[in-house]
């Protein structure tokens, strides 16, 4: 069955620290592709600040190119309304069959108001959660994270991971911390200061010939 990862974002623009991310997911938990999918309006950020999404969608396309693992998805483009993961999580489980795994890759910080999110309580039992570790965010237990009456529901797997009845899995994983943000990039640009080796090369380019974040 394909094991296959879910990255979302709104990719503004990407970096680096993206992709080495969904690098060592895709590595650590033998997944056959991570699909990163930016998303068109997201619900916890003003909209304010956010390059248009064509522009996002082909910047991450120029920076994934050379990875056959990596593909981009714009099912959250083309949805007028916010970008809630629980169309998305069940437009991908529609797509790929009832017999595939999808691990849905989210970062610590966005994990940490989880009970925050649109029909939260539906979203976890429909897939794998994969939680990256991100600098300044420690990895948490369900129990730290989740109400008492809803953590309960996971049991510990002995690897770390906890499971729910339903079979979907909560897994926290440590990555490298490389502590590069968007919006700290979109800084630099503004000032007109350089992004090398924090952006890809090709994203460099796209974003200078099309002047954005100036």
């Amino acid at each position: 069955m394909p094991r296959v990862g879910l990255f979302g974002g709104t990719f503004n623009p990407v970096h680096l620290a993206h992709l080495r991310a969904a690098e060592e997911a895709r590595e650590a938990l033998a997944l056959d592709q991570v699909v990163f999918v930016p998303a068109h309006l997201p619900p916890h950020k003003d909209a304010e600040g956010i390059s248009d999404a064509e522009h996002r969608s082909a910047m991450v396309r120029l920076a994934i190119a050379d990875q056959d693992a990596f593909s981009v998805s714009d099912v959250e483009l083309k949805r007028p309304e916010k970008s809630y993961s629980l169309y998305t999580i069940r437009h991908f489980r529609k797509e790929l069959g009832a017999a595939a795994e999808i691990f849905f890759l989210t970062g610590a910080d966005a994990f940490a108001e989880i009970a925050t999110w649109h029909r939260w309580r539906e979203v976890l039992p429909m897939c794998h959660f994969v939680v990256l570790s991100r600098p300044g965010h420690a990895l948490a237990k369900p129990v730290d994270v989740l109400p008492a009456a809803f953590a309960e529901r996971y049991r510990p797997t002995g690897d770390g991971a906890y499971a729910m009845k339903e079979g979907a899995r909560l897994i926290f994983l440590p990555i490298t911390g490389l502590d590069i943000s968007s919006s700290d990039i979109r800084r630099r640009l503004h000032e007109g200061k350089s992004v090398w080796y924090l952006v890809p090369d090709t994203v460099i380019g796209y974003i200078e010939q099309h002047g954005l974040y100036k």
